[in-house]
């Protein structure tokens, strides 16, 4: 088959996500030179957004019938981008096609360039490959991270004591302990780590540093019952085992066989014991089954739009995807006008309000489980419609049942949190702008890139906690009063220190213990109206009585919430 031929039915494939750019190319038995393939798909996904442009504006598919929109976009690189042109015999008709507008294609190509903002070659800013740090995670399931700082330092490597300041990729030839995760080492871009002995045998995990946070923040303490529910390809799943020193038992759910054998690889690979993989989908799991009603714990990184991805070929292959579909709003109509460009708008949309729909399922069926205590929720999207959206809208389904972890206890010292103004008022619950800071300081934001972004991917992580029973009825937000929606509030929930393995406690307000009062006084206050000629001493020892069955109530409730809360962690 002719190569350009072959590029493009894969990248045809890759729109209708149909496999990865890997396994199309490199794994691919029928393409002959893969290295090439490899390099010409993902080179025109990168250039995609200013290549679809010319496109776009020569009308080139318009003017060429026989040429399709993924050979025309393969073709349009060779010729714009590559100094040795289209590699094909001048007397292929599709070459020809492409080459006779040669000029004005060169022509669109500059006024695109332009246009998107192109920094070189064609590239918009964040297509290209930044320059973020390379991330290591040290597997302390094998080693201790100071074991591997000392073998990096016998290979020739600089120890840096503290990360640059400002905020920067090491220099060339260093590395430092990471300042928010002890078990991570940062290195410098590019850093090629594959062949290195500590690679191969599963001590070092090669893992993005905002990727690390949801099971971090997770944390579930030794001999728990966790479930990953969307697990693949097993980062996350290997985090969570180092965790729990392969204590306790984790459940791994995907719904793609190959994708969770590579999980079984990877874990197995990093020495992991105490993993059972499901090639099953999350929201099918039965709760009542022994092992998953005593799930204590839950992961869930669900599909999103991979929006904040900026080094990552899926995140090529979505944003192509993408692309496809709205050209393809745009190309059968006659005008390609302002209201083709608003469907394909919407379109997108509609596409962030399926994923928050379905995203919202998820997080619903984790709060199911009998025994489930806590749940973090992340995705890497930038979209407020899969983060704070979501979250708002789980706290309006849920609440009071379930509430936002505090930041004390979600990475208290990363300084990028939720944005306030995405936060929707709920009912009861959130109604000021105060409101909105608070529900946003309880969420962690990574924003992808540098030297504005994180130096990383973009990210989002929310942790929800459920409350327990005997807080129910009083239950108080941190940030709010006693009274709320004119509900008088019977408790105020003291977040303890997780990590000490402190409990939570729930205090009586000196508030409720007066309404308690007055709701005694007022039950009793017929039978002392009958009783209104009797002695003062018998009135005095029925208000004594009353006074002491309030103070049994009210203590009765402490000690109910406090146990409640020694089992919570």
């Amino acid at each position: 088959m002719n190569f350009y031929k072959q590029a493009a039915d894969i990248l045809d494939r890759l729109g209708k996500k149909e496999g990865s750019i890997k396994g199309l190319t490199l794994g691919n038995a029928e393409v002959t030179d893969k290295k090439r393939m490899y390099a010409v798909i993902c080179e025109t996904l990168k250039h995609n957004t200013t290549l679809s442009l010319v496109l776009q504006e020569s009308k080139l598919l318009t003017l060429e019938k026989k040429l399709t929109r993924s050979l025309a976009l393969l073709l349009l690189h060779d010729l714009l981008l590559m100094s040795r042109g289209i590699q094909a015999s001048d007397a292929w008709p599709m070459k020809q096609a492409v080459m006779r507008h040669k000029a004005r294609l060169k022509a669109e190509f500059v006024r695109a360039k332009i246009k998107v903002g192109a920094k070189k070659d064609g590239l918009v800013e964040g297509e290209d490959e930044l320059l973020l740090p390379r991330y290591v995670r040290v597997n302390l399931l094998m080693k201790t991270p100071q074991q591997v700082i000392d073998a990096f330092i016998v290979d020739g490597w600089t120890f840096l004591p503290s990360p640059p300041s400002p905020p920067a990729p090491p220099p060339a030839n260093s590395f430092h302990l990471d300042e928010h995760l002890d078990f991570m080492l940062v290195f410098p871009p590019k850093s090629d780590l594959h062949l290195h002995p500590l690679y191969v045998s599963g001590v070092l995990i090669l893992q993005d540093k905002a990727s690390c946070f949801p099971a971090a923040i997770l944390a579930p303490p030794k001999n728990s019952y966790v479930v990953d529910g969307c697990a693949a390809p097993g980062n996350k799943t290997s985090q969570l085992a180092m965790g729990l020193g392969n204590t306790g038992k984790i459940i791994a759910c995907d719904l793609d066989l190959r994708r969770l054998n590579i999980l079984k690889r990877l874990t197995t690979k990093a020495g992991c014991t105490n993993i059972t993989a499901l090639n099953t989908s999350f929201l099918t799991l039965d709760t009542t089954e022994p092992d998953l009603s005593k799930v204590t714990h839950i992961l869930l990184d669900p599909s999103c739009s991979g929006s904040g991805i900026i080094n990552r070929l899926d995140h090529l292959v979505d944003a192509y995807a993408e692309e496809q579909e709205q050209a393809t709003i745009l190309e059968t109509t006659t005008t390609g006008g302002a209201a083709e460009r608003a469907a394909a708008e919407e379109k997108k949309k509609e596409r962030l309000l399926s994923l928050g729909e379905f995203q919202v399922e998820c997080v619903s069926k984790a709060m199911t489980f009998p025994n489930v205590r806590k749940i973090s929720y992340s995705t890497c999207s930038i979209y407020a419609e899969e983060n704070e959206h979501v979250v708002t809208t789980l706290l309006k389904k849920h609440w009071p049942t379930w509430k936002l972890t505090p930041r004390a206890k979600v990475l208290p010292t990363w300084h990028r949190r939720g944005y306030p103004s995405e936060v929707c008022d709920i009912p009861g619950l959130v109604s000021t702008d105060e409101d909105r800071a608070k529900i946003a300081d309880c969420v962690v934001r990574a924003v992808p890139g540098g030297p504005d972004g994180d130096l990383m991917n973009g990210f989002f992580v929310a942790c929800f906690e459920r409350v327990s029973k005997s807080s129910l009825p009083g239950l108080t937000p941190v940030w709010k009063g006693a009274s709320i929606g004119g509900r008088k509030r019977a408790h105020e929930d003291e977040e303890a220190d997780e990590a000490d393995g402190e409990t939570t406690t729930t205090t009586t307000t000196d508030t409720a213990a007066s309404a308690m009062a007055s709701t005694t006084t007022e039950s009793s206050s017929p039978a002392k109206k009958k009783k209104k000629n009797k002695k003062s001493k018998k009135k005095k020892k029925k208000s004594n009585a009353n006074s002491s069955e309030t103070s049994d109530v009210a203590g009765g409730e402490v000690e109910a919430s406090e146990d409640d809360n020694d089992d919570e962690e």
